[in-house]
């Protein structure tokens, strides 16, 4: 054991030679320390510059760490309005009242100088008048041919099957002399001498033909037989047998659905040509044909009433085949 004096002594000579160690130490743990300091912060300073928040601002959604497939992302999701289609509704089972009218061909034939037996007058007339009301109608195609020869209906009839092929109605008229064989109709050429019963075959042309060039349309075939009069052959024609039947007007007729064939008189009658320009026949039908909203099938009961009231009812026109019931035909509409 030392004594106080040696003790305080070595104290102090201890001290001495500790300081520049103690020193040294704090100094390199002092520099150590700040240099971390400046290592951990950014380059460019404390606070991030303007162009540096822009550009992290604007990083592209990808360069985002990509979500493991069935993790929902716990960062904020923002809801982007993204155009939708138009919802478009079914189509009704039926076809309104207001539905386009598709496409309308039509063939009028008119004949009136006959060779071989009197003229008639209004059939010209007639078919010509009716034409201009399909087009004022909006018919996008009205043909309208008069007097002609049986190789000129042929060809008319041709002519017309190729149009109506292509059409949503297709419509015929016929004014001018017919005639009804052994059940079966004719329409009459102007060109037609028809000495012998069996001479109808070569020289008239049979409406089942006229039937056939209308069955291409789509949705109305319509066929108006204005050819009711009296058989101006009848007195003439020589009959090769004695039971076959030749008699007034015209047969009557079964077509298909979705066909109409209007008589301007009923079958075993006749039609009357009038005493105006018109027929009683045309001149109601051009009247009820401009009638907006008018529907097809009553406005063919129309014309029979309007008939049998300018003629005292010596003429009733008969409409024979049936239209579908899901939808309505105009001529006209507003």
């Amino acid at each position: 054991m030392m004594g106080m004096a040696e003790r305080q002594s070595a104290l102090a000579e201890c001290r001495t030679q500790a300081r520049p160690a103690v020193f040294q130490c704090a100094s390199a743990g002092s520099g150590r320390a700040v240099a971390t300091r400046k290592e951990s912060r950014p380059e460019t300073g404390r606070t991030q510059s303007k162009h540096e928040a822009a550009r992290v601002a604007a990083k592209p959604a990808a360069d985002a760490p990509k979500q493991p497939a069935g993790e929902a992302s716990s960062a904020p999701q923002t809801a982007t309005a993204t155009p939708q289609a138009p919802v478009v509704a079914p189509a009704p089972a039926t076809v309104p009242a207001t539905a386009p009218f598709g496409r309308r061909v039509a063939l009028l034939i008119g004949n009136s100088a006959y060779e071989h037996v009197p003229a008639l007058p209004n059939a010209k007339n007639d078919a010509t008048a009716l034409a201009a009301s399909l087009q004022a109608a909006g018919f996008q195609s009205v043909t309208l041919k008069t007097d002609m020869k049986r190789e000129e209906i042929i060809s008319a009839l041709r002519e017309f099957a190729r149009l109506a092929d292509s059409a949503d109605w297709a419509v015929v008229y016929y004014s001018g002399h017919g005639i009804e064989y052994r059940g079966v109709n004719y329409i009459i050429p102007i060109d037609a001498r028809i000495l012998v019963d069996r001479d109808i075959d070569l020289e008239a042309v049979d409406i089942g033909k006229v039937m056939n060039v209308v069955d291409g349309a789509k949705r109305l075939r319509l066929i108006i037989l204005d050819a009711c009069r009296n058989n101006p052959f009848l007195e003439q024609m020589k009959r090769t047998i004695a039971t076959r039947s030749i008699t007034r007007g015209l047969a009557p007729v079964e077509p298909d659905a979705g066909s109409l064939i209007v008589y301007a008189a009923k079958h075993g009658e006749t039609a009357l040509d009038g005493d105006g320009r018109n027929s009683p026949f045309a001149t109601a039908l051009m009247n009820r044909i401009q009638t907006p909203n008018l529907e097809m099938r009553r406005l063919f009961d129309l014309v029979r009433d309007d008939v049998m009231a300018s003629t005292n009812k010596q003429q009733q026109p008969f409409t024979y085949g049936s239209l579908s019931g899901s939808e309505d035909f105009y001529f006209v509409t507003k």
